[in-house]
Protein backbone atom coordinates (compact mmCIF):
# COMPACT_ATOMS: atom_id res chain seq x y z
CA UNK A 1 0.00 0.00 0.00
CA UNK A 2 1.45 3.48 -1.28
CA UNK A 3 0.47 6.48 1.09
CA UNK A 4 1.45 9.87 0.05
CA UNK A 5 0.19 13.30 0.56
CA UNK A 6 0.53 15.43 -3.19
CA UNK A 7 0.55 19.32 -3.61
CA UNK A 8 0.61 21.44 -6.20
CA UNK A 9 3.05 24.25 -6.51
CA UNK A 10 3.92 27.27 -7.88
CA UNK A 11 6.69 27.98 -6.85
CA UNK A 12 9.63 25.30 -6.34
CA UNK A 13 11.97 26.87 -3.97
CA UNK A 14 9.33 25.76 -0.72
CA UNK A 15 11.11 22.19 -0.97
CA UNK A 16 14.56 24.35 -0.53
CA UNK A 17 12.30 26.34 2.94
CA UNK A 18 11.67 23.20 3.61
CA UNK A 19 14.95 21.67 3.97
CA UNK A 20 15.71 24.55 5.84
CA UNK A 21 13.22 24.55 7.85
CA UNK A 22 14.09 24.51 12.12
CA UNK A 23 11.67 22.23 13.38
CA UNK A 24 12.23 19.63 10.51
CA UNK A 25 16.18 20.13 10.96
CA UNK A 26 15.48 18.66 14.46
CA UNK A 27 14.71 15.18 13.42
CA UNK A 28 16.88 12.93 11.67
CA UNK A 29 17.82 14.33 7.77
CA UNK A 30 19.11 12.54 5.10
CA UNK A 31 21.34 14.53 2.07
CA UNK A 32 19.02 16.07 -0.53
CA UNK A 33 18.92 13.63 -3.46
CA UNK A 34 18.65 14.35 -7.15
CA UNK A 35 16.68 11.70 -9.71
CA UNK A 36 16.69 11.85 -13.09
CA UNK A 37 13.26 10.28 -13.80
CA UNK A 38 11.57 9.06 -17.54
CA UNK A 39 8.37 7.33 -17.16
CA UNK A 40 6.42 5.53 -20.01
CA UNK A 41 2.55 4.27 -19.08
CA UNK A 42 0.85 1.93 -20.97
CA UNK A 43 -3.01 0.96 -21.59
CA UNK A 44 -4.56 -1.16 -24.52
CA UNK A 45 -6.15 0.38 -27.55
CA UNK A 46 -9.57 0.71 -25.59
CA UNK A 47 -8.13 2.24 -22.37
CA UNK A 48 -9.39 -0.67 -20.02
CA UNK A 49 -7.13 0.17 -17.45
CA UNK A 50 -7.23 3.50 -17.17
CA UNK A 51 -11.15 2.68 -17.22
CA UNK A 52 -10.52 0.76 -14.17
CA UNK A 53 -8.24 2.90 -12.39
CA UNK A 54 -4.88 1.22 -13.05
CA UNK A 55 -1.42 2.44 -13.65
CA UNK A 56 0.99 0.22 -15.67
CA UNK A 57 4.39 2.34 -15.71
CA UNK A 58 7.87 1.68 -16.55
CA UNK A 59 10.25 4.10 -14.81
CA UNK A 60 13.94 4.82 -15.91
CA UNK A 61 15.31 6.42 -12.46
CA UNK A 62 19.22 7.92 -12.98
CA UNK A 63 20.33 3.99 -14.19
CA UNK A 64 17.41 1.83 -12.49
CA UNK A 65 14.40 0.40 -14.23
CA UNK A 66 11.59 -0.19 -12.46
CA UNK A 67 8.05 -1.85 -13.77
CA UNK A 68 5.00 -0.61 -11.35
CA UNK A 69 1.48 -1.13 -10.86
CA UNK A 70 -1.02 0.80 -9.14
CA UNK A 71 -4.48 0.64 -8.61
CA UNK A 72 -7.19 0.36 -6.06
CA UNK A 73 -7.04 4.20 -5.50
CA UNK A 74 -8.60 6.34 -3.17
CA UNK A 75 -7.84 10.19 -3.00
CA UNK A 76 -9.38 12.65 -0.38
CA UNK A 77 -7.58 16.10 0.02
CA UNK A 78 -4.51 15.29 -1.38
CA UNK A 79 -3.98 12.23 0.68
CA UNK A 80 -3.53 9.80 -2.02
CA UNK A 81 -3.57 6.00 -0.68
CA UNK A 82 -3.05 2.58 -3.01
CA UNK A 83 -2.05 -0.48 -3.97
CA UNK A 84 1.19 -0.97 -5.80
CA UNK A 85 3.64 -3.12 -6.70
CA UNK A 86 6.96 -2.90 -7.89
CA UNK A 87 9.68 -5.09 -9.72
CA UNK A 88 12.83 -3.90 -10.78
CA UNK A 89 13.86 -4.78 -14.67
CA UNK A 90 17.20 -6.08 -15.47
CA UNK A 91 16.93 -4.71 -19.68
CA UNK A 92 15.17 -1.28 -20.40
CA UNK A 93 14.32 -3.03 -23.74
CA UNK A 94 11.74 -4.12 -22.19
CA UNK A 95 9.75 -1.03 -22.28
CA UNK A 96 9.42 -0.90 -26.01
CA UNK A 97 7.21 -3.71 -25.91
CA UNK A 98 5.96 -4.50 -22.21
CA UNK A 99 3.06 -6.98 -21.10
CA UNK A 100 1.26 -8.37 -18.36
CA UNK A 101 2.92 -11.60 -18.17
CA UNK A 102 6.47 -10.11 -16.15
CA UNK A 103 3.95 -9.95 -12.85
CA UNK A 104 2.14 -13.59 -13.03
CA UNK A 105 3.63 -14.49 -9.80
CA UNK A 106 1.89 -11.37 -7.67
CA UNK A 107 -1.60 -10.24 -7.53
CA UNK A 108 -0.81 -7.56 -9.93
CA UNK A 109 -0.95 -10.00 -12.65
CA UNK A 110 -4.77 -11.04 -11.38
CA UNK A 111 -6.02 -7.20 -11.35
CA UNK A 112 -4.27 -6.42 -14.80
CA UNK A 113 -5.84 -10.08 -16.60
CA UNK A 114 -9.39 -9.35 -15.45
CA UNK A 115 -8.86 -5.43 -16.84
CA UNK A 116 -7.44 -5.99 -20.02
CA UNK A 117 -6.97 -10.15 -21.02
CA UNK A 118 -3.83 -10.47 -23.39
CA UNK A 119 -4.72 -7.58 -25.23
CA UNK A 120 -1.41 -5.53 -26.86
CA UNK A 121 -0.18 -2.62 -24.49
CA UNK A 122 0.59 0.41 -26.09
CA UNK A 123 2.82 3.88 -24.73
CA UNK A 124 -0.12 6.37 -24.04
CA UNK A 125 2.24 8.94 -21.48
CA UNK A 126 5.43 9.82 -21.84
CA UNK A 127 6.85 11.93 -18.40
CA UNK A 128 10.55 13.27 -18.22
CA UNK A 129 11.12 15.23 -14.29
CA UNK A 130 13.74 15.78 -12.16
CA UNK A 131 12.86 14.91 -8.59
CA UNK A 132 14.48 16.10 -5.16
CA UNK A 133 13.67 14.09 -2.47
CA UNK A 134 14.71 14.19 1.01
CA UNK A 135 14.47 11.58 3.77
CA UNK A 136 12.83 12.43 7.20
CA UNK A 137 13.37 10.13 10.71
CA UNK A 138 11.09 11.55 13.13
CA UNK A 139 11.71 8.91 16.17
CA UNK A 140 8.45 7.67 15.60
CA UNK A 141 8.44 7.49 11.53
CA UNK A 142 10.21 7.78 8.57
CA UNK A 143 9.08 9.46 5.21
CA UNK A 144 9.87 11.22 1.83
CA UNK A 145 9.80 14.93 0.96
CA UNK A 146 10.36 15.31 -2.55
CA UNK A 147 9.50 17.95 -5.00
CA UNK A 148 9.03 16.80 -8.90
CA UNK A 149 9.97 19.41 -11.97
CA UNK A 150 9.33 18.35 -15.73
CA UNK A 151 7.10 17.88 -18.32
CA UNK A 152 3.86 15.21 -19.00
CA UNK A 153 3.69 14.44 -22.64
CA UNK A 154 0.37 12.92 -24.06
CA UNK A 155 0.64 10.80 -27.12
CA UNK A 156 -1.87 13.17 -29.06
CA UNK A 157 1.64 15.71 -28.67
CA UNK A 158 0.17 17.87 -25.99
CA UNK A 159 2.21 18.73 -22.77
CA UNK A 160 1.85 19.70 -19.26
CA UNK A 161 4.36 20.91 -17.07
CA UNK A 162 4.76 19.02 -13.51
CA UNK A 163 5.63 21.10 -10.23
CA UNK A 164 4.53 18.85 -7.08
CA UNK A 165 5.60 18.06 -3.85
CA UNK A 166 4.86 14.76 -3.08
CA UNK A 167 5.04 13.65 1.34
CA UNK A 168 5.37 10.01 1.22
CA UNK A 169 5.09 7.61 4.20
CA UNK A 170 7.33 5.03 4.22
CA UNK A 171 6.93 3.07 7.63
CA UNK A 172 6.42 3.90 11.68
CA UNK A 173 3.36 5.17 13.30
CA UNK A 174 1.19 6.55 10.40
CA UNK A 175 -0.53 8.80 13.06
CA UNK A 176 3.37 10.71 13.41
CA UNK A 177 3.22 10.75 9.51
CA UNK A 178 0.52 12.87 9.22
CA UNK A 179 1.08 15.04 12.08
CA UNK A 180 4.58 15.93 9.93
CA UNK A 181 2.62 16.42 6.63
CA UNK A 182 -0.14 18.50 8.17
CA UNK A 183 2.71 20.55 9.73
CA UNK A 184 4.40 21.02 6.46
CA UNK A 185 0.80 21.31 4.43
CA UNK A 186 -0.32 24.47 7.53
CA UNK A 187 3.07 26.20 7.14
CA UNK A 188 3.77 26.67 3.37
CA UNK A 189 0.19 26.97 3.03
CA UNK A 190 0.03 24.21 0.19
CA UNK A 191 -2.71 23.28 -1.97
CA UNK A 192 -4.18 19.73 -2.07
CA UNK A 193 -3.95 17.93 -5.46
CA UNK A 194 -5.85 15.17 -5.92
CA UNK A 195 -5.36 14.18 -9.36
CA UNK A 196 -1.66 11.80 -9.78
CA UNK A 197 0.13 12.73 -12.73
CA UNK A 198 -1.47 10.10 -15.00
CA UNK A 199 -4.68 11.55 -14.72
CA UNK A 200 -3.50 15.17 -15.16
CA UNK A 201 -2.33 13.87 -18.42
CA UNK A 202 -5.94 13.39 -19.81
CA UNK A 203 -7.54 15.91 -17.78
Amino acid sequence: METEFKYGIDDPSVFDEIVKNAEINKMGLEAVEVIDMHADYFDTADYDFRKKGIAYRIRLEDDRCTATIKWDVNVSEGLHQREEFNLVVNDERFAENPDIGLFISSDAYDVLYEAAGDKKLLKTITMDYQRRQIKVDTGKSISCISIDEGVIQHADGHNIPICELEIEWYYGDEDDFMKLAAYIRDKYDLKAEDRSKLQRAFN
